[in-house]
């Protein structure tokens, strides 16, 4: 048999690539001479074929990708960051209107509120509504 067909079996048999097959230089009678897959498997276990070690490739730095289709979840995959940030902005800015407009809040705090949201100090309306307590602005 060829010496190109026992590196053929002896790679099916050893589950790598033939690259990756070393057949001792100094054996190559016994090789040449093995006829069948239990002749190579034979070889594999005295040692005249072994398997060569992984040799890594190194690919650098990966770029981490962020487009909208890489995004996962209804919010992030099809708006851009300026639109949530007018969905967010529409939608707090609704609240201290509904706020002042019940007299939970005082007037007077509408224009450094309103302020605070265009500066995107509040991520939502939990988050304003907890600044509101802790600071002691709402009327209960």
């Amino acid at each position: 048999m060829s010496i190109k067909t026992v590196r053929r079996l002896a790679a099916s048999i050893l589950k790598v690539g033939e690259e990756r097959v070393y057949i001792d230089p100094s054996q190559l009678k016994d090789v040449s001479s093995a006829l069948t897959r239990e002749d190579v498997k034979e070889l594999i276990k005295k040692g005249v074929i072994k398997r060569k070690p992984v040799v890594g490739k190194h690919r650098g730095k990966l770029r981490k990708r962020k487009n909208a289709g890489r995004r996962k979840g209804p919010k992030y995959s099809r708006k851009s960051k300026k639109e949530i940030w007018m969905e967010r902005v529409r939608a707090l800015r609704k609240l201290l209107k509904e706020l002042i407009s019940s007299g939970k809040l005082p007037k007077e705090h509408k224009k450094s509120i309103y302020s605070r949201i265009r500066g995107n100090t509040f991520r939502g309306k939990k988050s304003l509504l907890n600044y509101l307590k802790e600071h002691k602005l709402l009327k209960e």
